[in-house]
């Protein structure tokens, strides 16, 4: 009778529960699907189904009963994080007939930019990618031959340039000097944040006081659980703000027409027909507690993950 007026409070007890940072990898990484099958691994493995049939979020219970004698229950926290160092990689190009010219040319460019933006040696590091001879098709010079060959007409060399820096402000400048340099690739920007023990302790602490909370909910109410054993798992996760851009199309009505000028020599483009990309950080709702939730920036999101398992002793 007790197991069933517990099983009981159980289930009732319901009641109780509540850009700069993408770059062109961004949109590669979109195109290929990995987005996408990033969230739904991520919440595959620490939280189970997050989503519901018509695709909406919905809240679980903190707590789940498998059997008559075993009951879980768990606590997930999400902490939104400052990047303390971001790491910038821009890419350039260059072509000309003769191979040292064009790393001539290459180290020029990269010098005058770091030079300009005041970058020290240290915060700079610029990554050789590629040498690359350029061809071009000739006819070959015979009497009725038609056949063409390859000439060889040059070289092409690309390098990309990681940048540290610690004021998300410096993005722009740097970015601006790229381009006066003819540096215009943004391949991506790293978020760094120092000290990862030190936010999933935090973390845990918070999940470890809201379980203990939980449990005294229950000792309120005049119920206690004399458990034969309990366990406890745990897991947790860091997300970048890289892995959280997703993709939007710009709105246009279907009966737009040019306010002025000849409609014959104007040339529409449909915004419909491009793809963008907006920051879409973790969604809160499947957590039960959200620190820095209202951060505006992108952020690195931690997760952390408890479930005790409580298996009671049969009367």
């Amino acid at each position: 009778m007790k197991k069933a007026i517990l099983l009981s409070l159980l289930f009732s007890s319901s009641l109780f529960i509540f850009a700069q940072g993408a770059g062109n990898w961004a949109y590669q990484s979109k195109s290929d699907g990995n987005l996408s099958s990033y969230k739904e691994m991520l919440n595959d493995e620490l939280y189970g189904d997050v989503f519901s049939q018509n695709n909406g979020y919905y809240q679980q219970p903190y707590y789940t009963v498998s059997n008559d004698t075993v009951i879980y229950i768990d606590v997930k926290a999400l902490m939104n994080v400052k990047a303390d160092t971001y790491i910038m990689i821009l890419g350039l190009s260059q072509i000309s007939e003769n191979l040292e010219n064009c790393f001539d040319l290459t180290d020029q460019r990269i010098a005058a930019f770091l030079s300009e933006a005041g970058i020290k040696e240290e915060d700079a590091y610029v990554d050789f990618i590629s040498q690359t001879p350029i061809f071009a098709r000739e006819r070959e010079k015979k009497i009725f031959s038609k056949k063409f060959v390859e000439v060889p007409k040059g070289f092409e060399i690309k390098k990309n340039i990681h940048i540290r820096y610690t004021d998300r402000k410096l993005a722009d400048k740097y970015l601006k000097l790229a381009a006066k340099n003819e540096i215009y690739d943004i391949i991506r920007v790293d978020y760094i944040v120092s000290d990862h023990k030190a936010i999933y302790d935090s973390l845990r602490q918070e999940c470890v006081n809201l379980l203990n909370k939980y449990m005294a909910d229950f000792t309120k109410l005049g119920y206690s659980f004399e458990a034969d054993y309990k366990s406890l798992e745990e897991s947790n996760s860091c997300t970048y703000p890289i892995s959280n851009y997703s993709s939007f199309s710009s709105y246009m009505p279907a009966n737009y027409q040019p306010l002025t000028g000849n409609d014959s020599e104007i040339t529409l483009v449909n915004p419909n027909e491009h793809i963008n990309i907006f920051y879409n950080k973790l969604p809160y709702n499947n957590y039960d507690i959200v620190i820095n939730g209202d951060m505006v920036e992108p952020a690195v999101q931690f997760s952390q993950y408890l479930k005790l398992k409580i298996v009671l002793k049969k009367k």
